[in-house]
């Protein structure tokens, strides 16, 4: 029996490609595997199975670590800045994990973030109470989609941060069977699909 690599390599060797033998990992789905940041894995159930794309724990560790240096890198700096640096990034990580198996890991990524900002705020006002904090920088918020009393607030701006769990999951649809974005009558289709 053939085995994988032994199957590509005619098709790579045309191209003028080889596997890095230090970069192939070639494994069962039931064991998953780790790509761009995410994890691929089949799990089996009494119903049958079904193959699941999450966040890898290596994907999530760096966002954890990048929003953790951004909010340690930001000490002397007001409030206000913090929301305009660390938002691009939470929406980034959101955008880019919202159409997979990420809703827990939303939630789980909004608590971490909410650990950051109090650690900032205390290091901020070392001698004011939680109560102050939260009075002067938790404001209600309600943008007609999301409704909380603990988004921190820039007081100088008014922007808010935003959470990932305000993301919704939305998976990828394939385009339909014989439908070409250089044909000008399907241009509704693909422009809805933006």
């Amino acid at each position: 029996m053939l085995k994988v690599p032994e199957i590509l390599e005619p098709y790579l060797v045309k191209r003028g490609l080889t596997l890095a033998e230090d970069k192939t990992k070639i494994s069962h789905l039931r064991e998953g595997f780790d790509f761009l940041g995410l994890n691929f894995r089949i799990y089996y159930s009494k119903n049958g199975h079904k193959t699941l794309i999450k966040p890898s724990k290596v994907g999530i560790q760096k966002s954890r670590d990048k929003i953790s240096d951004i909010c340690e890198n930001m000490n002397g700096n007001n409030v206000d800045t913090l929301i305009e640096v660390v938002d691009p990034v939470i929406r980034g990580i959101a955008n880019f994990w919202k159409p997979y198996v990420s809703k827990e890991i939303f939630g789980k990524m909004d608590n971490f973030i909410w650990i950051k900002n109090s650690k900032f705020l205390k290091r901020l006002h070392p001698k004011k109470s939680k109560k102050w904090i939260k009075k002067k920088y938790y404001l209600p918020y309600n943008d007609g989609k999301h409704r909380d009393n603990w988004v921190l607030t820039g007081p100088n701006n008014g922007l808010h941060m935003e959470r990932m769990s305000w993301y919704p999951i939305r998976r990828h649809t394939m385009i339909k069977f014989n439908y070409s974005p250089y044909d000008a009558s399907k241009s509704d289709y693909f422009a809805n699909r933006r």
